[in-house]
């Protein structure tokens, strides 16, 4: 650290010196608003890759008014911290003291930084008190330096066991539920032979659910619960269509179709198999073509909608299913208004009724040490053949590139192991505003923490200061409703899943 004499501090230093004269007292004072001359302009570790790559990359912020100087994006979890060296900067100061626990005791130590700049310092045993004395001698400021090393593994999708709630309803011991989203609500049908409910939301995470009793059509396959953008719909075991504004009372339409898909806009997309063979069939307009071969039939997974920059029409897709010859696909199959047609180049293995959603991973630069968001698609769970029969799955599959090609997700994405496979559950995701000031609910929050970089910019173009912290963020969560055994039991569970580093606080 090299030491420099601007002309202010020639000023201060020689009415430092009169005011000197009449100061009987020879300690130093500490000024609490002296920042200037005991501020800390720059803090970073010095590159060591053999503690983590990308090191002298970590960004620290520094908060020259509560004397605060941290990492808000901690370093991975297990990151030895006991012996890193620092590079501080400041203006001209006199005293750069750190005091710190030595490792393996109970004794804390004072170094000097300005004569011993290569030593190690210890961050493990806690945060590190680092004082500045100004050029002069008269004033000196206390820092609290952390090192913030993540206790959790921050990128895991995380299924909270205390977060797990039975299906919303009114209906005591369902034995068949379908849930879907229409106009931005969570619309969850459960059913009993006593008779069904329906339950809406727009926010999951409170669990306020408006419940009322549905009077299905006789013999309604609840599994074919459906909706476009306007109105909701059902099949009969005889293949009747109908249809409800509330999916509470329900109309028939005078239609037939033997498997529904999803919806599409205001319409629906369904398969139909007549004289001639199956045909793709939409409803209410009356859309007739031929089923592509190796297009399932029925068994599809769930469907979602999304619009891309490679197509003037939103897109439905589906993955995996069951073919009209009767043998299951791992494909991807997506309908753009027209056309249907196979999109995967690579596929998940061979299932049905699995569950997709549309969600974002972290991808960390390991040389600087930014975040930044990676969209994906995710495959999970599904019912597939072997040669003892019929088994369901809690394997995930993901995608990088909107269904083309589909890998087996790292463990990181994988299910627990006290959630047990299953094949027709729902996946859906909706935003929650978290605060950092209530973190605490019946859900059982995650402990408050910082989200990474790629989420907030930082506001000082020096990148060495802070601002007020944000209090609230938006956090996407995945509900996943209901699913059903190798015996084809329902499961009477809603779980609630995160990345875990997406319920952190914003960087300041």
């Amino acid at each position: 650290m090299t030491n420099k004499f601007p002309l202010y501090f020639l000023v201060i230093l020689f009415v430092s010196a009169i005011a000197a004269g009449c100061n009987t007292d020879s300690e130093p004072v500490v000024y609490e608003g002296d920042y200037g001359n005991c501020s800390v302009t720059s803090f970073s570790l010095t590159k060591d890759d053999s503690v983590l790559t990308g090191l002298d990359s970590v960004f620290f912020s520094i908060d020259l008014l509560n004397g605060e100087i941290f990492n808000a994006d901690s370093l991975p979890k297990g990151t030895d911290v006991s012996k890193l060296v620092l590079k501080i900067g400041t203006n001209s100061a006199s005293g750069c003291d750190l005091t710190y626990r030595l490792p393996g005791t109970d004794r804390d130590t004072t170094i000097s930084y300005i004569k011993s700049p290569e030593d190690s310092i210890n961050f493990a045993d806690g945060p590190v008190k680092l004082v500045i004395t100004s050029y002069d001698g008269q004033s000196k400021r206390q820092y609290s330096v952390k090192v913030n090393v993540h206790d959790v593994e921050p990128d895991t999708l995380y299924w909270d066991q205390m977060a797990r709630r039975t299906l919303p309803g009114n209906i005591s011991s369902p034995t068949a539920q379908k849930t879907v989203e229409f106009n931005g609500e969570a619309v969850c049908l459960t059913a009993s032979a006593s008779g069904a409910s329906v339950a809406m939301t727009n926010d999951p995470y409170a669990g306020e659910w408006r419940i009322a009793s549905a009077n299905l059509p006789a013999e309604a396959i609840v599994n074919s619960f459906t909706a476009s953008s306007d109105a909701f719909y059902i099949l009969d075991s005889y293949h009747n269509l109908y249809t409800s504004s509330d999916a509470l009372a329900w109309t028939a339409t005078g239609e037939k179709i033997d498997y529904i898909y999803g919806g599409y806009g205001n319409e629906i997309l369904g398969a139909r198999r007549d004289a001639d063979g199956w045909k793709h069939v939409t409803y209410p307009a009356s859309t007739v073509v031929d089923v592509p071969s190796g297009c399932p039939v029925e068994g599809a997974g769930q469907i979602m909608v999304y619009e891309t920059k490679w197509s003037v029409a939103p897109m439905a897709m589906f993955v995996g299913g069951k073919d009209a010859a009767g043998n299951l696909v791992g494909s991807a199959w997506c309908y753009d208004g027209n056309v249907w047609a196979k999109i995967s180049n690579t596929d998940i293995d061979e299932r049905e009724n699995v569950a997709l959603f549309p969600y974002f991973t972290p991808r960390v630069n390991t040389s600087s040490w930014r975040v930044t968001e990676r969209s994906v698609l995710i495959a999970v769970g599904g019912a597939y053949e072997e040669t003892v029969g019929e088994v369901v799955s809690k394997s995930v599959y993901v995608s990088y590139d909107m269904g083309l090609n589909w890998d087996v997700a790292d463990s990181y994405l994988q299910l627990p192991e006290y959630i047990p496979g299953f094949a027709n559950a729902q996946a859906l995701v909706f935003d929650t505003t978290l605060s950092s000031r209530s973190m605490a609910d019946e859900w059982k929050s995650f402990p408050s923490r910082r989200l990474p970089a790629w989420m907030f910019k930082v506001a000082s173009p020096e990148g060495s200061r802070v601002t007020v912290a944000p209090t609230e963020w938006e956090c996407p969560y995945i509900y996943l409703f209901g699913g059903e055994d190798a015996a084809g039991h329902l499961y009477d569970t809603l779980w609630r899943g995160v990345i875990t580093r997406l319920t952190f606080q914003p960087l300041y």
